[in-house]
C-alpha cells in the first residue's frame, strides 16, 4: 500500500513539474512573439511611411507638369494620417493600408498615363521607390503573418489562456 502511494505521489510531482515546465515555455514563447511583432510593427510602419513620402514626391511631380488629378485622391494623400498605421493590428489600420494602396495605384496610373511625367527622369526613381516599397512590404507581411500565427497559437492554450486574458493579451489579426 505504501509503495502505491509513493508511486502516485511521484507521478503527481512529475505531472506538476511538466506543467510548470510547459507554463514557463509558453510564457517565453509569448514574450518572444510579442517582441518580434513589435519589431515587425515598426518595420512595416517605416516601409509604409517611405511609400507615403514617395507618393508625395510623385504627386508633386505630377503637379509640376500641370496634370489635373482627382481632388478627392489628392486630399486623401495630403491628409493621410501615418499614426493610424503605426501599429498594424486593428480594423482602422487595415482601412488605412487599403487607402494608401488605392492612392498609390491612382497616382501611378495618372503618372504612367502621361508622357510628360514618364519622360521625366525623376519619375523612374520615384516609381521604382514606390514599387520597391510595395515589394518590401509584401515580404514583411509574410513574416508578420507567420509570427502572428505563432503568437495566437501560444496565447490560446487552455492552461495559460486565462492568464493572458487577465493580462489583456489579445489575438492579433493577420494582414491580407
Amino acid at each position: 500500500m505504501e509503495l502505491a502511494l509513493i508511486i502516485i505521489r511521484n507521478i503527481a510531482i512529475a505531472i506538476v513539474g511538466l506543467y510548470a515546465i510547459f507554463l514557463v515555455i509558453d510564457i517565453i514563447f509569448v514574450i518572444s512573439f510579442s517582441s518580434i511583432l513589435s519589431h515587425h510593427d515598426h518595420d512595416l510602419f517605416l516601409i509604409l511611411t517611405n511609400k507615403k513620402d514617395n507618393l508625395d514626391k510623385l504627386a508633386a511631380l505630377i503637379s509640376k507638369h500641370n496634370i489635373k488629378v482627382d481632388k478627392k485622391q489628392a486630399d486623401a494623400l495630403a491628409n493621410f494620417d501615418l499614426s493610424v498605421i503605426e501599429h498594424q493590428d486593428g480594423e482602422e489600420a487595415k482601412k488605412a493600408r487599403e487607402m494608401l494602396t488605392s492612392i498609390s495605384e491612382y497616382f501611378l496610373y495618372v503618372a504612367r498615363d502621361n508622357d510628360k511625367v514618364t519622360n521625366d527622369a525623376e519619375f523612374e526613381l520615384i516609381s521604382g521607390n514606390v514599387e520597391e516599397s510595395e515589394k518590401l512590404y509584401r515580404q514583411h507581411v509574410v513574416l508578420y503573418n507567420a509570427d502572428v500565427l505563432g503568437y495566437n497559437f501560444w496565447i490560446s492554450f487552455f492552461p495559460t489562456k486565462f492568464i493572458y486574458t487577465i493580462l489583456k493579451f489579445k489575438a492579433k489579426d493577420i494582414i491580407n
